[in-house]
C-alpha cells in the first residue's frame, strides 16, 4: 500500500518584494497607496487560493515566508487541476508530492 502527502507551498515573499520595489527608501504618499493596493490584491488572491484548497480538505501551516497547504486525500495532479480551474497559474504556487510505502500482509 502507498500513502502520499500533497503539499502546496504559497510564497509570502512576493508581497515583501513589492514593498521594496514600490516604496523604496523614501516613500511618498502615491507609492504607499500603490503598494497598499497591490498588497491588498495579492492578499485577496492568496486568500481565495486558501479557500479553494480548504474546500477539498487541505490543512494549513505557515511561517513568515510561506503558507503550506497539506492533504493526504488529494493528489498533486488533481490539486493542480483544481487551482487551474479557478484561474491560478503555476507560478503562484509550488506542488510537492511525497509517497510513503507501507508494507502489509500479502
Amino acid at each position: 500500500m502507498v500513502d502520499y502527502t500533497t503539499r502546496i507551498i504559497i510564497s509570502l515573499k512576493e508581497i515583501e518584494q513589492l514593498r521594496k520595489q514600490i516604496v523604496g527608501s523614501a516613500p511618498g504618499p502615491e507609492s504607499l497607496r500603490k503598494y497598499g493596493a497591490m498588497a491588498a490584491a495579492a492578499s485577496e488572491r492568496t486568500a481565495t487560493m486558501l479557500e479553494v484548497l480548504a474546500s477539498v480538505g487541505f490543512t494549513f501551516k505557515a511561517n513568515k515566508e510561506y503558507i503550506y497547504a497539506d492533504s493526504e486525500s488529494v493528489e498533486a495532479a488533481k490539486a493542480k487541476q483544481l487551482l487551474a480551474a479557478h484561474g491560478f497559474a503555476d507560478k503562484e504556487y509550488q506542488i510537492y508530492l511525497e509517497y510513503r510505502r507501507q508494507w502489509g500482509i500479502m
